[in-house]
């Protein structure tokens, strides 16, 4: 996907995420983007200790592939008035937590079979210490049902740039972004898929790119 198919308004939410996570953290350092295909559909799993971390990572991935991201968040978010319209515009989708949201998992399929990038956080919200939580079924079924490439990444800093919590961000030495290699998902046995497996497996991905503060 070419830089022109990037929205306006993401190009200038990047623009401004960049500079506003700059001011907060004095390094930032971001890796493993020669991973992402720059065509076609994948899926990307993320920890997530801050809501600063689609910032980070929309606002180095999309200038890197010149692809935009779409988002699965959470339905509370997108019904406040200016946020709402701000997180649509930068390609967020709304989900329920703690329900089957099937309309939200039909937007996430829908996404990816327009060969898109879709990123979601399978812990289904922030970790409240920043470790690295279980993941939910969710981003598993999605994977096996679409077929689609997955790629782990792993965030740290952020939670301290911004806590869970807290009204007001406060700078910070360090920010990491790291993207790993596609993740290997175990083949289903008999005519059940293991999500459990696959779940693991998108787990242990990540985990293996986190500093040892942020894992399990």
């Amino acid at each position: 996907m070419s830089r022109e198919r990037v929205p306006l308004a993401m190009r200038l939410s990047e623009r401004f995420g960049n500079w506003a996570v700059r001011q907060l953290a004095r390094e930032i350092e971001v890796s493993g983007f020669e991973h992402i295909p720059q065509h076609g559909p994948l899926l990307l799993v993320s920890n997530h200790i801050s809501w600063v971390d689609p910032v980070l990572l929309a606002c180095w991935l999309t200038p890197a592939t010149g692809r935009p991201i779409a988002w699965m968040g959470k339905a509370e978010a997108m019904r406040w008035p200016v946020l709402g319209w701000f997180l649509r515009k930068n390609g967020v989708f709304g989900v329920r937590r703690g329900a089957a949201d099937l309309e939200a998992f039909r937007l996430a399929e829908r996404v990816l079979n327009e060969g898109r990038i879709l990123g979601i956080y399978p812990e289904g919200t922030r970790s409240p210490d920043g470790r690295l939580r279980p993941f939910r079924d969710g981003a598993a079924l999605l994977a096996l049902r679409s077929g689609v490439p997955v790629f782990p990444v792993a965030v740290s800093g952020t939670d301290g740039l911004w806590r869970k919590g807290s009204l007001l961000p406060r700078r910070v030495p360090r920010v990491t972004l790291a993207i790993g290699p596609q993740v290997a998902l175990p083949v289903a046995s008999g005519h059940r898929p293991d999500l459990a497996a696959v779940s693991a497996a998108m787990h242990d991905a990540v985990a293996a790119l986190l500093p040892a503060s942020n894992r399990p």
